[in-house]
């Protein structure tokens, strides 16, 4: 589940994108997504549900997860001096995580991690739809945080009150090996600097997509530029990963989480990605995944692109 993490206010065409985000739109009024079974609204907190209702709520969140599916990348992008890695697990309820990967041009690659803060179809509706904007007016800027202010313009329009989308959004030009970022409310980058030896937490300030129509959005959104040299690592990830929980209710937490970067930081995308993983594994134990679990990293490759 999305956690609002801002503390100043605590090549698909583009013409089949726009058709896809415009025939949702009757299904996203202000009032919320509205699916043809809300069972849990109508069902007291403490009331089971009947063997009929549980079916067709299990219904429902197949259709969900189907949907988170269907949206992923299919495959990860080969970059001339990078190399990248991604993981993504749902949890039993469905949440509202998602990752993508933009083709901009022959030398930039957008990176986005996002996490809706509803859950079921309509956590995933919301999710269709911020992915589709998204994609589109990545092609339309060069700048993240443009692009997010366009998004955040018909995004709230079109999402009941009180759900929101966190997202963190990076461009990486390959060619100049700089990486420009925003974020709306998202959890921070970790960076590991090789010729240091050090994590930084990159945290530029933004509001949550949704939150606001427009003008104090627009003023919150922050951009920020950084040089990426070899063997420099950076990676994005969805609270799911922090608020790991064991079975004494203990999460995982930031700090072991940071320290695991910078231990696992020197492998490959892969052997990184599986390392980290089994870190969360290993603290869940036998506890039940309450959250989507999505982590995206990218490493520059050492000079000359050897291993």
């Amino acid at each position: 589940m999305a956690t609002y993490n801002n503390p100043p206010y605590k090549r698909a065409g583009r013409t089949s994108l726009h058709r896809q985000t415009v025939a949702m739109r009757p299904h996203l009024r202000r009032g919320g997504v509205r699916p043809r079974m809300g069972l849990l609204k109508f069902k007291k907190v403490d009331e089971p549900l009947s063997d009929t209702e549980r079916g067709m709520l299990d219904h429902e969140l197949a259709i969900a997860e189907e949907i988170q599916a269907n949206l992923l990348p299919k495959r990860i992008p080969q970059l001339t001096g990078y190399e990248l890695g991604a993981y993504y697990k749902p949890s039993r309820d469905v949440g509202g995580d998602y990752y993508d990967f933009i083709e901009i041009d022959s030398d930039r690659l957008g990176l986005l991690v996002a996490d809706v803060s509803g859950k079921g179809i309509p956590g995933s509706m919301v999710m269709t739809e911020a992915r589709a904007l998204i994609r589109s007016e990545a092609t339309r800027t060069d700048s993240p945080a443009e692009t997010f202010i366009r998004v955040n313009r018909i995004l709230h329009n079109d999402i009941k009150r009180g759900m929101f989308v966190t997202a963190f959004y990076a461009i990486l030009d390959t060619k100049k090996d700089t990486l420009c970022l925003t974020s709306a409310g998202h959890n921070p980058m970790v960076l590991w600097r090789k010729a240091s030896n050090t994590c930084h937490l990159v945290n530029p300030s933004g509001l949550a997509l949704g939150i606001d129509k427009g003008p104090i959005f627009e003023r919150s959104i922050k951009e920020q530029k950084l040089q990426m040299y070899k063997c420099d690592r950076f990676v994005i990830y969805t609270d799911g990963v922090t608020e790991a929980m064991n079975e004494k209710d203990e999460p995982l937490g930031q700090n072991r989480f940071y320290m695991k970067v910078k231990e696992f930081a020197e492998k490959g995308s892969n052997e990184f990605i599986s390392l980290m993983v089994k870190v969360v594994e290993e603290h869940q134990g036998k506890a039940e995944q309450h959250d989507d679990i999505t982590i995206v990293t990218c490493r520059a490759k050492p000079q000359g692109g050897e291993e």
